[in-house]
């Protein structure tokens, strides 16, 4: 009787140990990489961003990316741009992060140089042109103000969604792209 429970015990062990290797296995095979996903469509590039890089640029990086740019007319002579400049830089620092925003200095000094040296001064990381560029008109949604400081906020295909002071437009930027969610492309760019 004894060699039948050491059989018995033998056996219920083996079964045991058995058991968890074939639920190891079946936890494998349900962990087994799930099919890839589709990948997601390819933006087609931007207006925005295609007339910009035209123009010359004077310094920065600009993101290509982005689903809203804000057109920042500026210049280093301005007192009142020199006044706003510090809480756009803090912006600015946010827009990056998201991602989904950047900010384009259309420079209205009278030489890159000066524009140069006004970025430096306030530590601007924005892409910056020359707002007199010849090619600036070609820019979607472009239109030289008569007044500075100014910005005009665009979706990356260029059409205007709102064009004010900084004050009014800068600390309130979510509100004016991101909320808005991913622009759609025109009907004449629909497949």
């Amino acid at each position: 009787m004894r060699s039948v429970t050491l059989f018995s015990l033998l056996s219920l062990g083996i079964c045991l140990l058995a058991s968890p290797l074939s639920m190891a296995q079946d936890e494998v095979s349900a962990d087994a990489p799930a099919p890839k996903a589709e990948k997601k469509k390819k933006q087609p590039d931007s207006p925005v961003v295609k007339a910009v890089k035209k123009m010359k640029k004077v310094k920065g990086r600009l993101n290509a990316k982005a689903d809203y740019y804000i057109y920042l007319f500026s210049a280093s002579w301005c007192g009142p741009c020199c006044k706003e400049m510090p809480e756009i830089v803090e912006q600015h620092k946010k827009m990056k992060k998201d991602g989904r925003v950047d900010i384009i200095l259309m420079g209205k000094d009278d030489t890159p140089a000066d524009v140069k040296s006004f970025i430096k001064q306030f530590n601007m990381k924005f892409y910056a042109v020359m707002a007199s560029d010849k090619d600036a008109t070609k820019v979607p949604g472009f239109t030289n103000p008569s007044g500075i400081p100014f910005c005009i906020v665009v979706d990356r295909y260029g059409r205007t969604i709102a064009q004010s002071h900084p004050a009014g437009i800068i600390p309130n930027w979510e509100s004016y792209t991101i909320d808005k969610g991913v622009p759609e492309p025109p009907a004449e760019d629909k497949e």
